[in-house]
């Protein structure tokens, strides 16, 4: 089985928002045929230029809009139909641009709604935390890519320790994290999940199944040789819609034993 981080809570992240901008906690009243809502960042101020799209299950098409100065939205003239609302920011990161998935204030509104009394539907920038019901996240994920078979065996986990190189996406300070990827099988699904997007040192130690500690090397794909510490920086995918939700490829890492 898995291991995947705890995640945040989406409904208590959002709900302390509510407390401290009351002005956001009011409703606005839905029109028929239309949806609404507000956008904001991490800190629970409007943001500007976000782009909100809405899918209709069964028909053919897609509505979007950008959301003005006070971070609102609003899309009218809608067909009878249930549809499905998202929204995107795009960033930069490392040197390119990076287009990241907004969350919703519950699980279930992520699911198809009707519009045929209005709807209401708000995001917020969230770097990390699932999404919905589902077991994708907002965050970053790294993968361990052919570990070798002997070490794998022998080992109950990877502990891997980030240490940041500069500020998050949101352009928030981070933190060191240090998190195990338990090597269970299948083989594929050793890693980590949802980490906030940013830039950091990567550094990994093999943990036995005696309690052990052996320290690796690492690299990443490709010809560059192994080392004790090498730089983590996530391939982004600009485009939106089209790729991981993080707006990054899973970072896929090399281990192997020190000398």
């Amino acid at each position: 089985m898995s291991m995947f981080p705890r995640c945040l809570c989406v409904a208590a992240v959002w709900s302390a928002f509510l407390l401290a901008n009351p002005l956001a906690a009011q409703p606005r009243k839905a029109k028929p045929f239309t949806v609404s809502g507000t956008v904001v960042d991490t800190r629970g101020k409007p943001l500007e230029g976000v782009t909100v799209w809405l899918n209709a299950d069964f028909v053919y098409g897609r509505a979007s809009t950008t959301t003005g100065a006070d971070g609102r939205y609003a899309m009218g003239a809608l067909i009878k139909a249930t549809y499905r609302a998202k929204a995107w920011i795009t960033a930069k990161y490392a040197g390119g641009t990076v287009c990241q998935r907004l969350a919703m204030p519950t699980p279930t509104d992520y699911n198809s709604f009707t519009v045929s009394s209005g709807a209401v539907r708000n995001f917020r920038w969230q770097l990390t935390g699932k999404i919905g019901f589902t077991d994708s996240y907002f965050g970053a994920s790294i993968s361990i890519w052919g570990f070798n078979g002997e070490l794998r065996d022998a080992a109950r986990a990877v502990e891997f320790t980030l240490t940041p190189t500069g500020p998050l996406l949101d352009g928030s300070l981070g933190a060191v994290i240090v998190k195990e990827a338990a090597l269970d099988y299948p083989s594929s699904d050793d890693g980590l999940y949802d980490l906030p997007l940013g830039t950091y040192k990567l550094k990994a130690i093999l943990i036995g199944r005696d309690g052990s500690r052996t320290r690796l090397n690492l690299k990443a794909l490709g010809p560059a040789p192994y080392q004790s510490e090498i730089d983590l920086v996530w391939r982004t995918e600009s485009r939106c819609g089209f790729g991981f939700d993080s707006g990054v490829q899973p970072f896929a890492v090399q281990l192997a034993r020190a000398r």
